[in-house]
């Protein structure tokens, strides 16, 4: 069936967006996309949320995507999309599929900077500048130059966007978005991928081989199995295993962390040391999903020859690399030979939980510790979103109730995510989100309340206020944490700043807390609001540091992966 001109390129976008399940679209407004903002408005059941600057629409777009699936945004040529960059390749390296929409000048300007080097707005005197860079950190990309080839374009990057589960990259003249295209015929479906059954077979055997040798194994779950939606899957091979599991830091609340057989968040040197100890002792790990980074490397590189690494990619069990066994293929045939195996490796002993300590009174000080414990509770049904920090680690061992009632940018982690991530998760689910920032991230976008604001979106911001970076000053000289009487590194300190004023001028209600009476009954204010953020201000120690961060001070970092593979860890750029 041929596709007839019966609508707009604009319709035609907005139509595939809506068809993947979007329903929201964060962007700034800017003069090259005004074509397709128009037909937004025209009763599309896809709404447009304009942000206050285009790397937190990007932002909102990540979390968006965590949640939805599928997230977008739209920006316009140059000064927006390399506005938008930062947040774009966090969720490229994240593995978030977002799509960007980028307006782009006419022809005709086009034709005069060619010919007569007349820049169009927002040139770089440089053509095809945006599309260069962007081909970099997307996993698709189109410029479409002629209404007719839009349908076909568009289709073809959103199929990738499906079928790679990253972000993918369309730019769109602005003369282009009112011409007439085909409305689209049939619905998007992602690439099918060829199973290769006897390599699968052989992947499998290798892999029961080493599990049924095992005596000590321990599944490691990360993030990769939430954004393949593999969810269910992963339920249902814990419950064939009966094996302890934990996740990365990236992959917390992957699953509810009431599951049977979790025992927390393992990211190695910020790990509690019962749980270090667990996994250090294990003499079989097995990850699923899981990116590896320098964070957790210098393990992979001790268990490298015990060790099954399983991602979109293919799978790797200790030097063998099965490159066409997907993940899914490998769960749910993992769980098929379990489920019908007697001896299935036992269980063995679990992290022993830490006793509650003393309760503490009203007037004791605010510290990191003393927010996390009361929190739980608090945090129960909505969404937390820990920024990089402090706050990233010390949120680590909050117990989170709910799939996917936990989001960090905690790969590559980029301080401010979490504001502008509240806007999108927001938008994305009933629930509220609660954000842990620091307070120099905070600095990075706190204009992101105006759209919490603008848009009745009841988010819970914590903005840890001790007036230095904390995590640069931990990262650099450590020993300050410990010292009565040392100063923090001059470019740590940050100038005081009226939190409470500043929530109060973008129309948002605040509390300030020193005390943990104080911190309690800003809690009690904020459960009260259904249409408005609140910005509570915990005013901390500078010396103050999670214990699960403290801990590790004085204890030998490695600088480096010390290790002569003998063959590469699987690469998930390439699938």
């Amino acid at each position: 069936m041929l596709k007839q001109p019966n609508g707009n390129v604009a319709s035609y976008l907005i139509a595939r967006l809506e068809e993947l399940g979007i329903e929201h679209l964060f962007n700034v407004p800017g003069s090259y996309c005004r074509g397709f903002l128009a037909e937004l408005a025209k009763k599309s059941g896809l709404k447009a949320i304009f942000t206050t600057y285009e790397m937190e629409a990007a932002y909102a777009a990540d979390a968006y995507a965590r949640i939805k699936g599928y997230g977008a945004m739209c920006s316009t040529y140059g000064v927006g999309a390399l506005s938008a960059l930062n947040g774009v390749v966090g969720a490229f390296v994240e593995r978030c599929p977002v799509v960007v929409i980028n307006g782009s000048p006419s022809a005709s300007q086009l034709d005069l900077e060619i010919d007569y080097g007349i820049m169009f707005q927002h040139s770089t005197g440089q053509l095809k500048t945006d599309l260069t860079i962007y081909s970099q950190t997307t996993v698709a990309t189109a410029v479409i130059e002629r209404a007719e080839e839009a349908p076909d374009k568009i289709d073809e990057v959103l199929i990738a966007c499906m079928t790679r589960r990253r972000p993918v990259y369309i730019e769109i003249s602005q003369d282009l978005w009112e011409q007439s295209c085909a409305l689209p015929v049939g619905r998007l479906s992602a690439a099918l991928s060829i199973v290769n059954a006897d390599s699968l077979s052989e992947c499998l055997d290798d892999a029961m081989a080493r599990l049924a040798s095992a005596q000590r194994p321990v599944l490691w779950v990360g993030e990769e199995l939430d954004r393949w939606r593999l969810h269910h899957e992963c339920a249902d091979l814990l419950r064939a295993s009966g094996l302890a599991y934990v996740t990365t830091l990236a992959g917390k609340s992957v699953l509810a962390e009431t599951t049977r057989g979790f025992l927390g968040v393992y990211d190695r040197r910020f790990a509690t040391p019962d749980l270090q100890e667990f996994v250090e002792r294990a003499d079989f790990v097995i990850a699923l999903g899981t990116t590896i980074t320098d964070f957790v490397g210098d393990i992979v590189a001790k268990d490298y020859g015990s060790m099954i690494l399983a991602s979109q990619g293919g799978v790797r069990i200790g030097h063998h690399i099965y490159s066409d066994v997907s993940l899914r293929d490998f769960i749910v045939g993992l769980t098929q030979r379990l489920g019908g195996h007697a001896d299935a490796p036992p269980a063995w002993e679990t992290v022993s939980k830490r006793q509650a300590g003393d309760v503490p009174s009203g007037d004791s000080p605010m510290t990191f510790d003393l927010l996390f414990a009361r929190m739980p509770d608090f945090v129960r049904g909505k969404i937390v979103i820990a920024d990089t920090g402090l706050s990233l680690f010390g949120s680590a061992g909050l117990p989170i109730v709910d799939r996917q009632g936990y989001l960090s940018q905690s790969i590559w982690m980029s301080i401010g995510y979490s504001l502008g991530a509240s806007v999108g998760a927001a938008c994305a689910s009933a629930k509220r989100p609660v954000v842990f920032v620091g307070d120099a991230a905070f600095r990075e976008g706190p204009q992101a309340l105006s759209t919490l604001v603008e848009y009745k979106l009841p988010a819970v911001i914590c903005v840890m206020n001790n007036g230095i970076m904390g995590i640069q000053q931990f990262m650099g000289h450590p020993r300050f944490y410990d010292s009565p009487h040392g100063q923090p590194d001059g470019h740590n300190v940050l100038r005081r700043w009226d939190y409470c004023a500043l929530a109060g001028a973008f129309g948002a209600r605040y509390a300030s807390a020193r005390t943990l009476a104080e911190f309690d009954q800003a809690l009690r204010l904020a459960a009260e609001l259904t249409d408005v953020p609140i910005l509570i201000d915990v005013m901390l120690d500078e010396r103050d540091i999670p214990s699960v961060i403290r801990h590790t001070i004085g204890r030998t970092a490695p600088e480096a992966v010390q290790a002569n593979f003998e063959a590469p860890l699987l690469r998930r750029i390439v699938p």
